[in-house]
């Protein structure tokens, strides 16, 4: 399955499982948006595409970037529009930002997103970080390894964890690392995160692409209930190439009101190996 975030959402409620043949539904906004503790917002603004059998091109993804959307954040003292500019390291490649809100942990950061007559809402809290007591490499094969995330869970909190990766001279940005999800609903104290898989664009799920020689940038964020949920969901519709309807119709909004995606505050800490 070689698909990105943008093209699943972008396909949501159109046809997600090959061989539908039936009236095509609504459009829908599609929003992918986060800011990390210590970063800025970053949203991308979609409207989904009538592509019955999952697949787009790259012209149809970026005549569905919702350039003239309007999209402010608010984190309690202010309310600031974003704006929107091009940015290949992304898909689509624009994006909202803005450098005059700073995430800050324990705040909450209310979104409204509005293009023609979609008009979507969410609210997100940043959590506290949970900084790795260590980080190390383990080789899988002779030129694959995974890299693993030690930390300690505080106790009598309720905590949600999920991992990014960028590996330097391949990817432009932070991409979701396959799998890299936990919830301390299942552990309790020392815990490790396994990291063997980047997920890109045109690369299977699931392959393992750490390799020799690379340096591997890490961000590993707290998130909150319904970010964690989104992920994980997101990775079981890809493994199974189930309808995406089903899901976003369950724990795949990711808190928002009147879009499909999500918006999500990261307590986020950072730290960069080299594999070797």
């Amino acid at each position: 399955m070689k698909k990105t975030l943008f093209i699943l959402l972008a396909c949501l409620g159109i046809a997600a499982c090959n061989g539908y043949d039936g009236p095509a539904p609504e459009s829908h906004l599609v929003v992918e948006g986060w800011i990390d503790s210590g970063g800025h917002p970053v949203v991308l603004l979609s409207e989904s595409i009538p592509a019955r059998d999952g697949n787009i091109s790259r012209k149809e993804m970026v005549e569905s970037i919702a350039r003239w959307g309007k999209v402010t954040v608010s984190d309690g003292e202010q309310e600031i529009v974003l704006t929107g500019m091009p940015d290949d390291r992304y898909m689509p490649p624009y994006v909202f930002t803005t450098s005059k809100i700073t995430g800050v942990p324990g705040r909450e950061y209310r979104l409204n997103a509005e293009y023609k007559d979609f008009h979507a809402t969410a609210t997100t809290v940043i959590p506290e970080p949970v900084p790795l007591d260590t980080i190390y490499t383990l080789p899988l094969s002779d030129s694959l390894f995974c890299i693993m995330c030690g930390f300690t869970d505080p106790v009598d909190e309720t905590n949600y964890y999920r991992a990014f990766t960028r590996t330097e001279g391949i990817d432009k940005k932070y991409q979701p690392s396959t799998l890299a999800y936990m919830s301390d609903d299942v552990f309790s104290g020392y815990a490790e995160m396994q990291i063997a898989s980047t997920e890109r664009f045109n690369e299977r799920l699931y392959e393992l692409n750490i390799k020799l020689g690379d340096v591997v940038s890490v961000k590993f964020c707290t998130c909150d209930r319904r970010t964690f949920l989104f992920w994980q969901n997101f990775e079981v519709m890809l493994g199974t190439n189930a309808n995406a309807t089903y899901y976003f119709d369950t724990d795949m909004n990711g808190g928002l009101e009147g879009a499909l995606g999500y918006w999500a505050g990261y307590g986020a800490s950072y730290y960069t190996v080299k594999i070797e």
